[in-house]
């Protein structure tokens, strides 16, 4: 499962970052960037979380997805912004990967990324 090893890569990397960075009180949510052409199960990332997690200080905690969508870069006319979509008004719409102003071929710079941005914790009271 994709998700699995996505969320096992997401929890080893927390893991050590937390290791040398303690943070004081329970952690509640881990917020994660996810580009829109990762393609993935956002129900089954979170229940790999969940398994991954059990019996670790991040039991409980939830993931919560930030949505990035696809930016380029057209090297042709200097273009950098979002894309245009096929299939608009669908059930899902399709990224068009060229530029949306010359149609030229476009480097993709957002838009594929996974990546922990920042944690929620219950900060211990005493």
């Amino acid at each position: 499962m994709h998700e699995y090893s996505l969320a096992h890569a997401l929890l080893d990397g927390l893991t050590d970052h937390l290791r040398e960075h303690p943070v004081a009180g329970r952690i509640t949510a881990v917020h994660v960037r996810k580009g829109e052409l990762l393609i993935l199960s956002e129900e089954a990332l979170a229940e790999a979380w969940r398994i991954l997690t059990a019996g670790t200080p991040l039991a409980g905690s939830a993931l919560r997805l930030e949505k990035v969508p696809v930016k380029v870069r057209c090297g042709s006319c200097g273009y950098e912004g979002p894309v245009k979509y096929a299939g608009e008004g669908w059930h899902f719409a399709v990224p068009i990967l060229a530029c949306p102003r010359c149609e030229g071929r476009a480097e993709v710079i957002e838009g594929r990324e996974l990546a922990i941005i920042g944690l929620s914790v219950d900060e211990v009271t005493g």
